[in-house]
């Protein structure tokens, strides 16, 4: 395997998953996390970081449960919490298929918190960590994750293309962006996905502060973690990041100017280096 991206559907604890895989499996394994805006899955968020990536790694993108073409519990859970349970085994059990030990691991937005999880359940199973965006902090909930929220109360496209809009700094500087927004609305509306996000968005308007990971439980992490968040991120605040920059062990933050909420997407010309930088240099180095 090479910088072929392959996708499949893999085993992954109870559940299968849909699964983007490319790279040498004898190179550094690498999971990347997405996000939970409508519509969201591992190709939207990832494939455009892949050709790159699948040089230095072993490159692993799963939709989450509740998303893309990944397995729907039955029943749907009511609670984040149970969400993220499920999440968090999905990972561990695909890591198993796969025959990982240990990987680096990527998470953007809702995938921030999933990999905070990953770190309290399993942090043996984990080197260095990149959190974009993360959730799994507390912070004020801005009018834009409200009506990311409410999408499916008024699903028209032009509320989707203003959605959409408030994910980036400027919309008219994303490559393909009407063609991202019609490509992810397509999916979004999807009756099934419909049915699956509707109740899952009702779970995250009630159990968001439960899926915030407390200071005792960031104090026990020896993760070396680099934060990297956009400076006009209008759905996931700076003040998020800055919370786990002052309550983790190893952590150091990079604030991007001209950048919401999607850095891999908006500002991919300073994430590579950050990710390579820090996910290639040897543990406990110093950045030159």
């Amino acid at each position: 395997m090479s910088d072929i991206i392959v996708e499949k559907r893999l085993p992954s604890g109870r559940f299968e998953s849909h699964v983007m895989i490319a790279g040498d499996p004898e190179k550094p394994a690498l999971i990347l996390m997405h996000g939970a805006g409508p519509g969201a899955h591992a190709a939207s968020n990832w494939r455009h970081c892949f050709p790159e990536l699948a040089k230095d790694f072993f490159v692993v993108a799963p939709d989450m449960i509740g998303f893309g073409q990944s397995d729907i519990p039955d029943p749907l859970p009511a609670h984040s919490m149970t969400w993220m349970g499920m999440r968090v085994e999905q990972v561990l059990g695909l890591m198993d298929h796969l025959g990982i030990e240990k990987a680096h691991i990527v998470g953007n937005s809702m995938g921030g918190a999933v990999t905070l999880h990953l770190l309290i359940e399993a942090p043996e199973r984990f080197e260095k960590v990149v959190l974009m965006g993360p959730a799994g902090a507390p912070m004020n909930r801005t009018p834009e994750m409200a009506r990311l929220l409410s999408f499916y109360a008024d699903p028209r496209l032009p509320r989707y293309r203003e959605l959409i809009s408030s994910f980036v700094y400027d919309p008219s500087v994303v490559p393909n962006f009407d063609q991202i927004v019609e490509d992810r609305f397509r999916v979004a509306t999807n009756p099934e996905v419909r049915r699956v996000q509707e109740v899952m968005f009702e779970s995250m308007k009630t159990g968001m502060d439960a899926l915030i990971v407390p200071p005792s439980a960031l104090a026990r992490m020896p993760h070396e973690v680099a934060l990297v968040h956009g400076r006009h991120d209008r759905v996931v605040p700076l003040e998020a990041s800055l919370y786990l920059l002052q309550h983790l062990q190893r952590a150091e933050l990079t604030v991007l100017d001209r950048c919401g909420h999607w850095a891999q997407i908006q500002r991919w010309d300073a994430m590579l280096p950050i990710m390579r930088t820090h996910l290639l240099k040897p543990n406990g180095a110093a950045d030159a």
